[in-house]
C-alpha cells in the first residue's frame, strides 16, 4: 500500500508537469515554424536594388559582406580597433529604493559609422545602427525594447565588444575609466556614490558576413536604408541564410519532437495514476 501510494504520487507529479510542459514546447515549437517559414518568404535581393524610390516593401532582405558607410571607415576611441561602426559608453548604475531598482546616468558617449553598408557584387545597401538593438549595450532601452530579439537570435551577430569595464571603487579607477578621466571626459569622482562605472566599447568590424531582413526608409540625406521596424520581426545575423533557415527548422523539428514525447509521458503516466487508483479503490 505504501510502495503504490509513493508510486501514484510520483506518476502523478511527472505527469502533470509533463502535461503543462506540453502545450508550451508545442508553442515554441510553432514559433520556430512561423520564423522559418518568414525568412524564407523574404528572399534575398541585391544590395543595389535597395534605392529610393515610390513603394517601398514593408521588409527587405539584404545578404553581404559589412563595409564602411557614408562616412568610411571609423575608429573606436578607446581600442583604436578601425570598424565600420564603433560606439563607446560611459554610465553608472546605483541602487534605488526596493531592491532589484537600479538607476542608470549616462556619463560619456560617443558612435561613429551610423548607416554602415553591407556589400555584395551588386554594390552597396545602407544599414543604420539601429538595427543592432538587441546586440548592443544600452541601459536607456525600455524593458520592452531590451527584450525584442531578432528572428534567429541565438545566431551568430556582428557586434563584437572590444572593451569592457566594470569599475566598483571609487578609490581606484579601471584603466579605461582613468583614461578618460585624464581626458576631462569623464568627473574624476565618477564611481563615487554609485554601484558600479561600465566602460564598454562595442564595434562591427569591416568584412564579416551579415544577413539582414529590416524596414526601407529614405534618411534625411536621400540614401535609402534598412532600419529597425517600430513593431514586428526583424534579423540580423552573421551567417548565411541557408544555414538560418537549417537552423530553424531543425529547431522546429527537435521541439515538435519534444512536444510529443511530453504528451505520451504524459498520458503513460496519468493512465498509471488511474490504473493504480482503481486499483487501491478495490
Amino acid at each position: 500500500m505504501g510502495f503504490l501510494t509513493v508510486v501514484l504520487a510520483v506518476a502523478g507529479l511527472v505527469g502533470f508537469a509533463m502535461l503543462m510542459l506540453t502545450p508550451v514546447l508545442f508553442a515554441l515549437a510553432v514559433s520556430d515554424g512561423r520564423q522559418h517559414r518568414w525568412v524564407r518568404r523574404h528572399a534575398v535581393s541585391p544590395c543595389a536594388a535597395l534605392r529610393p524610390g515610390p513603394g517601398l516593401p514593408r521588409r527587405f532582405a539584404v545578404y553581404g559582406e559589412t563595409v564602411p558607410g557614408p562616412a568610411g571607415t571609423v575608429v573606436a576611441p578607446l581600442s583604436g580597433a578601425e570598424a565600420v561602426w564603433c560606439r563607446t559608453i560611459v554610465y553608472s548604475t546605483e541602487s534605488v529604493g526596493d531592491p532589484g531598482l537600479t538607476q542608470t546616468e549616462i556619463l560619456w558617449e560617443r558612435s561613429a559609422g551610423d548607416p554602415f553598408g553591407v556589400a555584395d557584387r551588386t554594390g552597396t545597401a545602407a544599414v543604420t545602427a539601429k538595427m543592432l538593438q538587441a546586440s548592443v549595450t544600452d541601459p536607456r532601452l525600455s524593458a520592452w525594447a531590451a527584450s525584442r530579439l531578432p528572428v534567429a537570435h541565438a545566431a551568430p551577430r556582428p557586434v563584437r565588444t572590444v572593451v569592457g569595464e566594470e569599475t566598483t571603487s571609487h578609490r581606484r579607477n579601471g584603466r579605461w575609466l582613468q583614461h578618460l578621466v585624464d581626458r576631462g571626459a569623464v568627473p574624476a569622482d565618477a564611481a563615487k556614490r554609485v554601484d558600479a562605472v561600465w566602460v564598454v566599447e562595442q564595434i562591427v568590424p569591416a568584412g564579416i558576413a551579415l544577413h539582414v531582413i529590416g524596414q526601407p526608409v529614405v534618411l534625411d540625406n536621400g540614401l535609402a536604408a534598412l532600419t529597425l521596424p517600430r513593431t514586428g520581426r526583424y534579423l540580423v545575423v552573421s551567417q548565411e541564410p541557408a544555414e538560418t533557415e537549417r537552423t530553424l527548422a531543425g529547431d522546429r523539428t527537435y521541439g515538435m519532437g519534444c512536444a510529443i514525447w511530453a504528451a505520451v509521458v504524459a498520458a503513460a503516466c496519468l493512465a498509471l495514476v488511474w490504473g493504480i487508483s482503481v486499483a487501491l479503490a478495490r
